[in-house]
Formats: C-alpha cells, sequence, structure tokens
C-alpha cells in the first residue's frame, strides 16, 4: 500500500472521511457525527487514510409502501448500516471508494432489504506526461421514473426504485509541452446496468428500463499560455451509443462527431471575452429516429460570453448559445467567499440518454482526484475537508429524487450550492433544474434543500434538513397512442386499448411536488461509539389525488466508527 505517512495525518484525514460519509447520506441514514477536521494535509510523498463505521438502527413507518390516504400500511425495519472509504495516493496511483451498504429486515412483510450508494475512482500514471488511465465504478439505488414515489426512509417505496450499476474506463495519452501547450488523445468506454425487473415505476408499465452502452473517442490540443492573451482549444469528438430495449422495449441509438473551438481572449489580467463554435453531425437509429430529426440536432453550434476572476478565490464563466435546435446557457461559478464557506454553480446543455448521464459525472470527479493529489505533491496545504469536497462525487449522484427512465433526451441542467463550516455550525444549501425533452414526452424537474448541522457539546450533535423537489412529467396522449410499445404497453395483449391505455396512463402523470422534512440528534457515549435519534415526514401534494401521499418515519440506533 506504500508509506503509511504521518499517523496524525492520517488520523484527520480518517475523520475527514467518516464526516464526509455523514454529511453525504441519504435523508433516513444516521451516522455519528464528528468534529470538523481543521488540520492542513500536505502531502511528499505517499499517503493512505480510511474511514469505517457501522451503525444497528431501528425504525418505524407508518405508510411503508407510499401509498394514498386510506390504503397505508405500516412496519418495522431492523437494519445495519456499514459505511466507509479509503483514499490511496502514490506519485502513479490515486485511488478513492466511498459508500455505504443498509441491509434491513421488514418485519411484517418478511422481507430483506440491500440498499447501497458506494463509489470509487482511481486514476493510474503509465508514464509520466504521456500515458495515464482513469477507472472508475458505482452502484446504487434510484427512481424507477421521474413520478415514482420516494421519502426520508430509504426502505420505502422499493418497488420505485431500481439498482443501477455503472464503469467506467478510459486509457489516453496527454502531453504538455514546454510551452505550455498541450495535446490529449483518449477513448472511453462506459456502460450502465440497470436492474428493475423487480420495479414498478409510477411513469412504466413493468421493467421499461434499460441499460446503456458508450463508446467515445476524443482528440484535442490547447494552446496554454503560449500567447499572452489568446488561448485556444480544438476538440475532435465522436461517440456510438446503444441503449438495449428489454422485454417489449426497443433500443435507442445514436452516433455523434463533432469539431469544436474554444476561445479566451484576455482584456485585462482578470477578465477575458469567451466562446465557441463548431459542428455537429449526428445520425439516430432505431427508437431515436421516431422522435429526433437529424437536420435539427446537427449543424453549425455556438456560445459566447465571458470568463472573469475577480479575486484569487472566485471564477465565473457565462456564456450564451445555441446548440441541438435551441438556444441555452453554458456557465460555472466557484466563489470562496471565505475560508470556511464556498458557493458553486453550473448550468450546461447535452444529448445523450439519462443512463449515460451518469458517467459524465466521472469525468469530473478523475480530474478532481488527480488535481488534488497534484497540487499536494507540489506543497500545498489543504484542508482535510478538501478531501471529501474532491472525493464525495457520490453525495451528488444520489441527489435528492435522482431518476432512471428509458429514452434521449436534450436536457438543460443548472445547479447551484452553498457549503460552509461556522466553528460547531455546518450549513448546506443546495438547488437544481433539468428539463429533458425525450421527443415523445417532456420532464421538467426543480428542487432544492438546506441541511443544518449544530454541534450543541462536546457529545450532542442536532441536525436536521429539508428538501423539496418538484416534478411535472407531460406527453400527448396521441404520441402514446402512435408508439404503445415505447410507453410500456404490451400490444399482443387481445384486451389492450390504446385510447383507454394511454388516457390511464396520463393521469398517472403530471405534476407532483414532494417535501420531506427531517430532524435528529446524536449522543458520543464514549469516543467512538454515538446513539441517536431522528424523525423524518415525507409528503406529496399533487393536482391528481390519486398522486399524494404521506410518511412519517422514526429512526433511532447505535453508532460505532474505527
Amino acid at each position: 500500500m506504500g508509506q503509511l505517512g504521518n499517523p496524525q495525518l492520517n488520523a484527520t484525514i480518517k475523520k475527514a472521511l467518516l464526516g464526509g460519509i455523514a454529511i453525504s447520506v441519504f435523508a433516513g441514514a444516521a451516522i455519528a457525527q464528528v468534529a470538523a477536521p481543521a488540520a492542513p494535509l500536505k502531502l511528499k510523498t505517499d499517503y493512505f487514510g480510511y474511514a469505517a463505521g457501522v451503525s444497528a438502527r431501528t425504525s418505524y413507518s407508518d405508510n411503508i409502501n407510499l401509498a394514498r390516504k386510506g390504503l397505508e400500511d405500516d412496519e418495522i425495519i431492523f437494519s445495519t448500516l456499514l459505511t466507509g472509504g479509503a483514499i490511496y495516493s502514490t506519485p502513479r496511483v490515486t485511488a478513492m471508494v466511498l459508500g455505504d451498504l443498509d441491509l434491513s429486515y421488514l418485519v411484517d412483510q418478511g422481507d430483506l432489504a440491500v440498499n447501497q450508494n458506494i463509489g470509487a475512482t482511481s486514476t493510474f500514471t503509465g508514464l509520466d506526461n504521456w500515458i495515464y488511465f482513469d477507472l472508475s465504478g458505482s452502484t446504487s439505488r434510484q427512481l424507477a421514473g421521474d413520478n415514482a414515489r420516494f421519502s426520508g426512509n430509504i426502505n420505502a417505496g422499493r418497488s420505485q426504485r431500481v439498482n443501477v450499476h455503472s464503469y467506467n474506463a478510459s486509457p489516453y495519452i496527454f502531453h504538455q509541452f514546454a510551452d505550455d501547450s498541450s495535446l490529449e488523445l483518449r477513448y472511453r468506454f462506459s456502460q450502465v446496468f440497470v436492474d428493475g425487473e423487480q420495479s414498478l415505476s409510477s411513469l412504466f408499465r413493468g421493467n421499461s428500463l434499460n441499460d446503456s452502452l458508450t463508446h467515445e473517442v476524443i482528440a484535442r490540443y490547447d494552446t496554454g499560455r503560449m500567447n499572452e492573451r489568446l488561448r485556444m482549444r480544438f476538440t475532435a469528438y465522436g461517440s456510438d451509443t446503444t441503449e438495449d430495449g428489454v422485454d417489449i422495449f426497443p433500443d435507442f441509438e445514436y452516433r455523434q462527431g463533432s469539431l469544436s473551438a474554444d476561445a479566451q481572449f484576455a482584456l485585462t489580467s482578470n477578465f477575458a471575452l469567451s466562446g465557441a463554435v463548431g459542428y455537429d453531425e449526428l445520425e439516430t437509429n432505431a427508437a431515436t429516429a421516431l422522435f429526433f430529426n437529424d437536420d435539427v440536432l446537427s449543424g453549425f453550434f455556438w456560445r459566447a460570453g465571458f470568463t472573469a476572476q475577480p479575486g484569487p478565490r472566485s471564477s465565473i464563466r457565462i456564456e450564451y448559445g445555441e446548440r441541438y435546435g435551441d438556444d441555452f446557457i453554458d456557465a460555472d461559478a466557484r466563489y470562496q467567499i471565505s475560508e470556511r464557506l464556498m458557493f458553486s454553480a453550473a448550468a450546461s446543455r447535452s444529448f445523450r440518454t439519462r443512463a449515460q448521464s451518469i458517467s459524465t459525472q466521472y469525468r469530473t470527479n478523475q480530474r478532481q482526484t488527480l488535481d488534488f493529489a497534484d497540487r499536494l505533491r507540489e506543497g500545498d496545504e489543504l484542508s482535510a475537508r478538501s478531501v471529501i469536497e474532491s472525493a464525495n462525487w457520490y453525495a451528488n449522484s444520489l441527489n435528492f429524487g435522482q431518476a432512471q427512465t428509458s429514452g434521449v433526451s436534450v436536457t438543460d441542467n443548472a445547479s447551484a450550492a452553498l457549503t460552509g463550516t461556522y466553528g460547531r455550525t455546518e450549513l448546506s444549501i443546495n438547488g437544481f433544474y433539468s428539463d429533458d425533452n425525450f421527443g415523445y414526452r417532456q420532464i421538467e424537474t426543480i428542487g432544492g434543500g438546506l441541511d443544518l448541522r449544530r454541534r450543541m457539546s462536546r457529545r450532542l450533535t442536532g441536525y436536521g434538513s429539508v428538501t423539496y423537489r418538484y416534478a411535472d412529467t407531460a406527453f400527448d396522449p396521441a404520441t402514446c397512442q402512435a408508439n404503445p410499445l415505447i410507453f410500456g404497453f404490451d400490444t399482443t395483449d387481445p384486451l389492450f386499448d390504446p385510447v383507454l391505455s394511454c388516457n390511464d396512463l396520463a393521469a398517472d402523470n403530471g405534476v407532483t411536488n414532494t417535501l420531506i422534512g427531517r430532524l435528529g440528534a446524536s449522543y458520543q457515549i464514549v469516543e467512538n461509539a454515538s446513539v441517536f435519534v431522528e424523525a423524518s415526514r415525507t409528503e406529496r401534494f399533487a393536482p391528481n389525488p390519486l398522486l399524494e401521499y404521506g410518511e412519517t418515519n422514526i429512526l433511532a440506533g447505535i453508532t460505532l466508527d474505527f
């Protein structure tokens, strides 16, 4: 494993990992609270840090199936939560694995339930400044459809969730020349498996969630700082994506090729005009071709705006443009408001399957993983919390109400987050927006949350959160009647009526508003053991009363950390 380095440093990393995991676990899973680490990390050789914890818990739900009013069924649950993570870095290898595994037994139903949220990422250096290899993977439970039912209890509404397993492998050549220009040649293979055999989506009938596979090739040249004012990046990109149909569902396929040139022209030392021009060539096949016109998706695209660095701790890029037949905003911002308060935001437009959107998370994470280790090796002193910020990608991947569904969409995304630590108080505020056009249906989601933790005393910690998600799933019944297979209907059934079936499905869609509140406390009884209790309440409101439900969940237990 290489050198363990300074034992005090490893202890700090261990605490940081466990603290980050505690923050990131989905509502309903409680972990022992730890103090926010303050000691800086400084890497000169290798390092290895880890954290592990086990939690024995008992909970009660008054509506385990998230049924509408009058049909509720309560449940007692005994569970064990295993959580942990490890970070390993040498000049040749940097790897991180983080996650949690919940094993639950539902007494009345006599059912053993498994809930996982585990992610790993690694990057390998074969030859310095030449040959590299990235490898990542994840497994988690996500919603089966955008209107699927969910709550603050990870065991509630299990039929509304699916297991999502994915991996991503990417060998590449990267070389930085003496004049600061660079060349990258990369191949990326990514595959996502969606196991929905036992799931019942509120949007589809049966198992309508497809596996997705993508091959990508990228060639990129960056001029770097060879010109004092002008920096350019030239990119050639190609991909082939197939979403395999299951049962009666068809395949979704498309190929994409693009050429682009990005530029930044500095007007001052901290302000530059920025933008890009390029050309897309898309070829849709199978079911994708039924809903998207290649001529609309293909063609020239552009972005124009500015990039600024108002101060040493802030950066912002905002660009407006047109691509895939419509206008959009492409942006990212980061502002270290103070040593303890950070703001970040981003916006983008893409054309991809919902399953493959998971793979894009790896790209950012792998670069952050490598950059983090490089900054330490170069002598930077970073807080232990930077480990979490760089590694904890899965906390975002399991954001509030993330869903899997079949098809290819033109998607506009936007998100923002504000995180801070003030002495004994930790605060996190986040928001997101997504607009997905699948051609045969439109899905809009808006949401956000507030998470607050306060260390009341050396042993007592209180915490609470409020999260909200708005979803509007809409489609034209005429499109459903013309393409019933896409919507999950078996047309060979002698009782199948396209008009009646599509109208019934439309009634199960529409606008929903889900609100979850959580309040809890933990008490440290000995150095590595804490007891905790928390309560959560979930309410979903909708114009259609059949889509509404509510659930109260009480959770208590003991946690041991190592």
